[in-house]
């Protein structure tokens, strides 16, 4: 344990700190990625049962013109029959179909003995040449869509940002939480002339999946890091260690002293520290010995 013990000091808690910071953040990112693609999971799960379903009756979904919209009722398709308000029609802006800009039309339909929904009639990408709504009774298919907030948006006259039926003229005693978009041809809504319907919505569950793991990857590669850093400093300070012993025991030894019957007991160096001490000696007088020892270490 004492070989890691440099892992205490300042320099060291400060990197493992911030190492462990960062593989915090990283997990929480992995997971919000994990939990996006659950929900978008749970979407396409949700358009895959709903979408080509037989229509129902709106009643079936939404018992009341308050009632909200369950997520696993989404892209429910429901068979509307009533009559357009044409004179309330508006233009949802910025919205795209086929990387094409343009407007989503979305008129006010009054549904036969119940109350007004916002019908998504189709797509133009033209402004100025929206057709009229069908006049007189009509059978529409469409599919629920929950309404968008528009409550804090700017709206030019004839045109709104978020399909909100608050934000449209001739919504009174409405659908206050949903509006529907008419189905494709195939489905059973034939499109209107000069509009183009709403495609499917799309399947793909998008990149969250590789997302997630390359956010726990950048997790293990940090602990990784800090783990192999350690242990090359570790390395590093063991060897500085062995070459310190090393030169520690390197001592120069006067062979014609030993000749002489002298004992050293101290080391000495001729290039390091010493190097003009006498070295004690015994078996002899002293202070001769002290003397000539000195001398012969000057001569050198």
């Amino acid at each position: 344990m004492s070989r890691y013990s440099f892992l205490f000091s300042a320099r060291w808690l400060k990197y493992i700190a911030m190492a462990i910071i960062v593989i915090i953040a990283c997990v929480f990112l992995a997971l919000w990625q994990k939990d996006r693609r659950d929900q978008r999971e749970q979407e396409i799960a949700t358009i895959t049962a709903n979408y080509s379903a037989d229509p129902v009756d709106i009643s079936s979904v939404l018992p009341t013109p308050n009632s909200t919209l369950e997520t696993t009722d989404e892209w429910t398709q429901v068979e509307l029959t009533g009559e357009f308000s044409d004179e309330d029609s508006v233009l949802a802006r910025n919205r795209t179909v086929g990387d094409k800009p343009g407007f989503y039309v979305v008129t006010p339909f009054q549904i036969t003995g119940g109350s007004t929904i916002a019908v998504v009639r189709g797509f133009t990408a033209e402004q100025d040449s929206v057709p009229p709504a069908p006049e007189g009774e009509q059978t529409v298919v469409a599919h629920l869509r929950p309404a968008q907030d528009g409550s804090e948006d700017d709206n030019p006259k004839g045109l709104i940002k978020a399909i909100d039926p608050a934000r449209i003229p001739g919504m009174d005693d409405a659908y206050s939480h949903v509006y529907v978009e008419v189905s494709p041809a195939e489905t059973g809504g034939a499109p209107e002339d000069g509009l183009t319907t709403l495609p499917m919505p799309e399947l793909d569950p998008g990149n969250h999946l590789s997302y997630m793991l390359q956010w726990f990857a950048f997790g293990i590669m940090i602990i990784i890091a800090v783990v192999v850093s350690a242990r090359r400093e570790r390395k590093a300070a063991a060897e500085a260690v062995e070459h310190s012993d090393a030169d520690a025991e390197m001592v120069v030894i006067d062979k014609a002293a030993l000749d002489a019957g002298a004992k050293i007991s101290q080391p000495g160096s001729r290039y390091g520290r010493n190097r003009w001490a006498s070295p004690t000696i015994h078996g002899q007088a002293e202070a001769d010995e002290d003397a000539l020892f000195e001398e012969r270490f000057r001569s050198q």
